[in-house]
């Protein structure tokens, strides 16, 4: 009578093992299942992880991870070079590895963890950092990755490692150091999904970088509050508009000897025109139009010009924005 409690005991152990196994393995390949198609067509890295599930073979059922080397070492089959196969591939090599031990071996392999395909988004987007691809990528997409611009700059550059290749697009040069190429575009076009620029495939090791400079026009001197306008909408803004920002002149202004500076390549300010801001205010002369970079110098009566007193680098350092257009 013992005897066969013993039996039915022991049946009853296995059948819940063996349902266990059953479970763990319907959980394995679930996960598999739930791999992307950028996972599957991935190219496997340096220090990615791969999850292998192996039928009958609990021992090498598992995730693991590949080496500095991009081999993996494995039971029974040994060392395997990985990097530079796709998870498909790697599944038909084990395959044909495990027939020396499994008879039709039932193999299926993931890339369930990317730590080789770097790409750093810096500058003037909402979450800079470093980020894996997971697959081919292009330009838009990966910008998308640090949730787009932040109050950007009108440009961009990628930079990559000479050892990736060129980057397909004109302009594209080697930096001072000849390690890597780079090519300033322009956001707006790197926005435009339409675009060579926005379709750029990015590769592993690239870097973004997304200009804050703002868009600004100064005007300084003698109005009620000098400052900056930003342009965040529109290319350009009138003298009229700026004044009207700034609150108008101050008592002591000279609105006659008011002059427009304007910022060189090179980066130093030079004087452009003069201009008469009494006539421009009463119609008398045409309003003009000003761009990012230009300043507008309201001198008092007391003095011709502001560059009598100091430079404009120096003014325009720490203005505050007065509005935005």
């Amino acid at each position: 009578m013992m005897s066969i409690r013993r039996i039915i005991v022991a049946a009853a152990f296995l059948c819940v093992a063996s349902g266990s196994c059953l479970a763990q393995a319907s959980r394995s390949e679930n996960s598999a299942s739930e791999a992307t198609p950028a996972q599957m067509n991935t190219a496997i890295g340096p220090d990615d992880s791969v999850t292998i599930v192996v039928l009958d073979s609990d021992e090498i059922s598992k995730t693991w991870r590949v080496s500095s080397k991009g081999d993996l070492s494995l039971p029974l089959v040994g060392t395997i070079h990985a990097a530079g196969l796709t998870a498909e591939q790697l599944r038909e090599k084990l395959s044909v590895e495990l027939k020396r031990y499994i008879r039709d071996p039932q193999v299926t392999v993931y890339v369930s963890d990317v730590q080789s395909q770097p790409v750093t988004i810096a500058g003037a987007v909402h979450k800079p950092g470093t980020y894996q691809l997971e697959g081919p990528k292009t330009l838009l997409e990966v910008l998308m990755m640090g949730l787009g611009p932040d109050a950007a700059g009108p440009t961009l550059i990628v930079s990559r490692p000479v050892e990736s290749g060129p980057i397909p697009l004109p302009g594209a040069h080697l930096d001072s150091t000849g390690e890597r190429s780079s090519i300033e575009l322009k956001l707006s076009e790197v926005l435009d999904p339409s675009t060579p620029a926005s379709n750029l495939e990015i590769h592993p090791n690239d870097v973004i970088s997304v200009s804050n400079l703002r868009r600004l026009v100064y005007i300084i001197g003698e109005v009620a509050r000098p400052g900056a306008v930003e342009l965040v909408t529109q290319d350009q803004v009138s003298v009229m508009q700026v004044l009207a920002a700034a609150g108008g002149l101050t008592k002591v202004a000279s609105p006659r000897h008011s002059e427009i500076m304007r910022l060189e390549p090179h980066g130093t300010y030079k004087r452009v025109s003069s201009i008469d801001l009494k006539r421009v205010m009463t119609g008398k002369d045409e309003d003009r139009l000003l761009s990012s970079g230009d300043i507008i110098v309201v001198p008092s009566s007391t003095l011709k010009s502001y560059g009598q007193i100091a430079s404009t680098g120096a003014i325009t350092t720490g203005l505050y924005i007065i509005t935005r257009y």
